[in-house]
């Protein structure tokens, strides 16, 4: 299964948009998430995060799409 089809599937089973899912695990692991959108309604549906949970089981799911590639340094090492 592809990283696409396991983000879908999550997203499909809580009737959210794979967008929703991927903020939600963000800000459930303290990470800062920016989402970025022109249209009213995706900012809108950005926002629409904070009243649906992600089991233990779709946590790890998406845990174990990491890659390990990042587009800038480490924060954890970054001095």
């Amino acid at each position: 299964m592809d990283r696409n089809t396991v983000i879908q599937q999550i997203a499909a089973k809580h009737n959210r948009t794979a967008a929703q899912v991927i903020i939600k695990w963000h800000l459930d692991q303290g990470l800062i998430a920016i989402p970025k959108s022109v249209t009213s309604a995706r900012i809108t549906e950005n926002f629409k995060v904070f009243d649906f949970e992600l089991p233990p089981d779709d946590v790890q799911l998406i845990n174990r799409l990491n890659q390990n590639r990042r587009l800038g340094p480490d924060p954890e090492t970054f001095s």
